[in-house]
């Protein structure tokens, strides 16, 4: 792939963001901040970073504004803020959609890993005697991360990978999540295990 200089490129960047990321305008609405029951440091971090993120175009200007949040108040307490955010949205979801769709194993595979091939994930999947091994090897998260370059296959980390431990919570019976490599993080795949307890 070439070096993304161009202004072709950028607006690719946009787009695939605005087709994957647009969710996550959700989480910087200024009533979440009730929902979080955010201390006040939290607070005063989520008034400063929600607005400027929904101000921020897609893309490259949403990353820029995690790195000015990072430089104002610290990269450890806005991970640690998102980090919340990212557990408490991803639960609340994935309860109101396995409370209409189902809760089973097969119901999470069905709901989350069923319509990502469509959007250009390769995984492979083994099943187990207690569960199920997936092996992500390509995924559009990563490779946006890859064009758009600096700083954003961190906080994709953060904000993307980082929803899958939560919603796997939302299984019943229980699993245990398992994931020791991600793309992400330049390892060669995501290895997500679902097991059964």
């Amino acid at each position: 792939m070439t070096t993304p200089n161009s202004g072709e490129q950028v607006s690719s960047c946009a787009e695939r963001w605005t087709e994957l990321n647009d969710w996550l305008d959700n989480w910087f609405q200024p009533e979440k901040a009730e929902m979080h029951d955010f201390n006040a440091d939290e607070r005063r971090l989520f008034g400063s970073l929600a607005p400027a993120w929904l101000a921020a175009a897609t893309g490259v200007d949403k990353i820029a504004t995690l790195d000015a949040a990072a430089e104002q108040f610290g990269r450890e307490q806005v991970l640690a803020l998102l980090d919340r955010i990212c557990g408490d949205e991803t639960r609340a979801y994935w309860t109101g959609l396995v409370r209409e769709e189902g809760s089973s194993l097969d119901d999470f595979m069905r709901l989350l890993w069923g319509p990502l091939p469509e959007l250009g994930f390769e995984f492979s999947q083994e099943q187990l005697n207690n569960g199920i091994q997936l092996r992500c090897t390509s995924c559009p998260q990563h490779q946006l991360a890859v064009d758009m370059g600096g700083s954003t296959a961190d906080w994709l980390l953060h904000m993307v990978c980082a929803t899958d431990p939560f919603a796997a919570e939302s299984v019943d019976p229980p699993v245990r999540f398992r994931r020791t490599k991600t793309l992400m993080q330049g390892d060669d795949c995501c290895d997500h295990a679902y097991l059964l307890e």
